[in-house]
C-alpha cells in the first residue's frame, strides 16, 4: 500500500512539474521577444520543438551568432539551443574594391589598344586615372588617346614620347 502511495505521489509531482513548464508556443513567444529586442539579431529566425530552440538565418559576425544563442538560452523553458545561424563571408575591403576597379579599367584600356592597333604604349591605372607612357609616332597618338578615354577613365595623363 505504501508503494502505491509513493508511486501516486511521484506521479503527481511529475505531473505538476510538467504542467508548470511553459509550452513550446510560450517559449517561442519569449524567444521572439528576445530576438526582436536586439536589432542586430533581426535576421535570425527561431523555431521551438519540445523546448529545443533552433536558430536559423545569416548574420554579419560570429559575435552576433553567439549573441543569438546566448540570448535565447536564458529563456524560461529552453532545454537547449541548436544554432544553425550562418555568418556572411566578409566582402572585399575598400582598398581591394579600388584595386579591382583599376585592374578592370586597365584591361579595358589594353583591349582598346588592340582594337585601335596601338603599339609601343603602356598604360598604368591608379584611382581610375590612366597614365600613358612609351613611344609612338604622331599618327598613332589619336588612337592611343581614344583607347584610353573610351575605357571609362576618370582622367588620362599623357606622358608619351612622340618619335
Amino acid at each position: 500500500m505504501k508503494k502505491i502511495k509513493s508511486i501516486t505521489l511521484v506521479a503527481g509531482m511529475l505531473f505538476l512539474l510538467v504542467s508548470c513548464a511553459p509550452s513550446d508556443e510560450q517559449i517561442n513567444q519569449s524567444v521572439q521577444t528576445v530576438l526582436t529586442s536586439n536589432a542586430s539579431l533581426s535576421p535570425v529566425s527561431a523555431s521551438v520543438k519540445d523546448g529545443v530552440v533552433t536558430l536559423t538565418g545569416e548574420v554579419e559576425s560570429d559575435t552576433q551568432k553567439t549573441l543569438a544563442e546566448t540570448s535565447v538560452a536564458g529563456v524560461k523553458g529552453v532545454k537547449s539551443v541548436v544554432n544553425s545561424v550562418t555568418v556572411k563571408p566578409p566582402g572585399p575591403s575598400p582598398e581591394e574594391l579600388k584595386k579591382m576597379a583599376d585592374d578592370a579599367l586597365l584591361q579595358k584600356v589594353n583591349a582598346n589598344f588592340a582594337t585601335y592597333k596601338v603599339t609601343g604604349v603602356t598604360a598604368a591605372v591608379a584611382d581610375s586615372v590612366v597614365t600613358l607612357t612609351g613611344q609612338l609616332k604622331r599618327s598613332g597618338l589619336q588612337n592611343a588617346m581614344k583607347a584610353a578615354t573610351e575605357s571609362g577613365a576618370k582622367k588620362v595623363e599623357n606622358k608619351l614620347t612622340i618619335k
